[in-house]
């Protein structure tokens, strides 16, 4: 694609043509000086201007200020969309100078960016302590239950694929105990029990049973969510399914969207997308971002959409941030052979879709209303597990999450939806397909890959049911009406940790970015000549 000339050069040609002796004579009083010298003298004429436009753009557009003019051209600059502007301000903002802080309230909330990095702040470390604990970092998973949507293409066996099963003697014995009664037995004696449902009307995902049922005991800590190496279309097939066949089609263009769990160098549709790294200089990060925007290419949620589909729509497209946030915050350098964050990776994944990072902030938001609705329950509730350190541990920090999340105030109200009368409709709806999700994660051909989006999709589901499937008085006197399984309650504080982690790695990818810019800085001073 051509080049644009600049506006210098546009004007100097302009100029040129209007004001030239010859061009300004009318032509009844220029002289005769025939047909051949005159068309000598047009050309002459019009390589001069022409001569003269180029070396005007030549010089304006490295030092448009030697001529005061601008290298931009006529039309009036673009100026980034509030999406491309918010995600060029988190990554310039730096701890201590308040440069460009993003502003406003997270979209469908009552919270606003800074107030939920501020409570990030104050629950990030008390959860890591958490999840590192015998009770959080023990769950029951069922990673070999089959696709039942499509055929997949079987599974990812490199080894940061594979996860690492925890010995059942380490597993208390109370959870492993499986209560069987008469009424789970058929009419005659002997036969079979009848097939447990996977769900109850309350749930909004697919809920296994540790105490019944098959699943594999792992240890969370020991099998992290980061870079495996995965990269089959399996990968790309789970997230594309997601979107177009349980967003309630308000999605309906990401072909091109991210990866799902592997190299994140393949969109969605197959095709290759090289990591790209941030402009040096400050002021080109927006126009930078622009370009990479997911806007321009009408994949953004419509305005009009109810809010009921969008709360749906930023549950799953933060879900997907958080996970592409995850493994660029730990992406394997195949050069180094290190673990190490990768801020190419973060800005193709998250830059390229601006609304991704602000989902993030969403679920984060989402999460916390959950845990404060579920504060009396969360805070009663039985952790034992018979290591004393970690008992101890748990009894301490609990009550620390519970009260920053407390002191947060409202930050979402889970009673603006599902009015109306068709209120129950849409809600039936909107568990259908959160519960397929919980579906389409089987179909995942890498078993970490499959861990995590089943332990984040049933916390997130965990977090909607408590919201939407119980009033506010469930959760107070003897909680006789609740029914919430153990591995729920582990999935909703270890997805709370996940998004804390994003948000913690949103901040490293900012302060990484701002070393680049002050580094360009730097080598800049170092070539000015010393007076």
């Amino acid at each position: 694609m051509p080049k644009k000339r600049s506006s210098a050069a546009r004007s100097v040609a302009r100029t040129a043509h209007v004001t030239s002796p010859a061009l300004a004579l009318d032509t009844d009083q220029q002289p005769d000086v025939g047909p051949a010298k005159r068309q000598w003298l047009w050309t002459t004429l019009r390589v001069a201007a022409l001569a003269a436009a180029a070396a005007t753009a030549y010089i304006a557009r490295d030092s448009p200020h030697v001529l005061g003019l601008s290298s931009r051209s006529e039309d009036p600059p673009k100026s980034p969309s509030q999406n491309i502007g918010f995600m060029a301000q988190v990554l310039q903002k730096s701890q201590g100078q308040n440069i460009c802080k993003p502003e406003g309230f997270v979209s469908d909330t009552y919270s606003d960016f800074d107030s939920v990095e501020a409570l990030n702040h104050r629950v990030a470390r008390p959860l890591d302590k958490l999840v590192h604990t015998k009770f959080f970092r023990t769950l029951k998973v069922d990673l070999y239950k089959p696709c039942q949507l499509w055929r997949t293409e079987g599974s990812c066996f490199q080894r940061d694929c594979i996860v690492q099963p925890l010995d059942a003697s380490n597993v208390p014995a109370a959870w492993c105990a499986e209560t069987v009664d008469q009424n789970s037995f058929g009419p005659f004696l002997g036969s079979f029990p009848r097939q447990r449902p996977e769900y109850t009307d309350k749930d909004f995902a697919i809920v296994n049973d540790e105490t019944y049922g098959d699943g594999l005991w792992v240890d969370l800590v020991e099998n992290p969510e980061r870079f495996t190496g995965y990269a089959g279309a399996g990968a790309n097939a789970v997230w594309m399914s997601i979107y177009q066949d349980n967003c309630f089609g308000v999605a309906p263009y990401l072909q091109d969207t991210a990866g799902g769990w592997g190299s994140q160098l393949v969109n969605i549709d197959g095709k290759s997308m090289p990591f790209v790294q941030p402009p040096h200089k400050r002021r080109e990060l927006a126009p930078f971002l622009e370009n990479l925007a997911e806007e321009d290419r009408g994949v953004t949620l419509p305005a009009d959409v109810p809010r009921e589909y969008r709360v749906f729509y930023r549950a799953v497209s933060g879900l997907h941030a958080s996970v592409s946030t995850h493994i660029c915050a730990e992406y394997f350098n195949a050069t180094s052979e290190q673990w190490e964050p990768n801020l190419g990776c973060f800005i193709s994944r998250i830059g390229a879709f601006p609304d991704r990072l602000q989902n993030m902030y969403f679920n984060f938001v989402l999460l916390t209303r959950a845990i404060q609705k579920m504060e009396p329950y969360i805070a009663s509730y039985d952790y034992t597990t018979g290591v004393v350190k970690d008992d101890r541990a748990v009894q301490r920090l609990i009550p620390k999450v519970l009260k920053a999340v407390r002191k947060a105030g409202l930050v979402f109200d889970d009673s603006e939806l599902f009015l109306g009368s068709d209120g129950h409709e849409l809600k039936t709806e909107f568990k259908e397909n959160f519960r397929n999700i919980s579906r389409i994660m089987d179909c995942t051909g890498c078993e970490k890959c499959r861990l995590w989006g089943k332990t984040q999709t049933l916390g997130l589901a965990t977090a909607l049911k408590a919201l939407f499937s119980y009033p506010d008085r469930a959760f107070r006197g003897r909680f006789t009406s609740l029914d919430f399984k153990r591995n729920e309650v582990v999935a909703l504080i270890t997805t709370y940790f996940q998004f804390s982690r994003s948000l913690d790695a949103i901040e490293m990818f900012r302060g990484m970015y701002q070393n680049i810019v002050t580094d360009w800085r730097a080598s800049q001073a170092s070539q000015l000549p010393d007076k």
